[in-house]
């Protein structure tokens, strides 16, 4: 849901207005600090590689507490862009996606 809504599922990698790249619209300052080597080829995390991209944001999420569900989740999903509307718009996209692929 996060990707969807930060760059259309990798439509749009930017930058953003922010500075923002790849198809999780990271930072490159948060991506120095959570980017990591996912899938496919090895090497270095490359911010613009959605098999990098996405588990990395995964790893910011887990770190910010989404692991633990529900308030944390929240909490989590609010770290990684400060804004209410943006938390309770991922939430329903996933809720979405839960109902249509779950």
């Amino acid at each position: 849901a996060i990707g969807q809504i930060e760059s259309g599922d990798g439509a749009n990698t930017g930058p953003s207005t922010a500075g923002a790249l790849g198809p999780m619209q990271f930072l490159p300052s948060t991506w120095r600090v959570w980017g990591i080597d996912g899938f496919g080829d090895t090497g270095p995390p490359d911010i613009m590689n959605p098999y990098d991209a996405v588990p990395s944001a995964a790893e910011l999420l887990c770190g910010s507490g989404a692991a633990q569900g529900g308030q944390g989740l929240r909490q989590a999903i609010f770290a990684y862009n400060h804004a209410t509307w943006y938390v309770d718009e991922v939430l329903t996209l996933a809720a979405e996606y839960a109902r249509e692929f779950g």
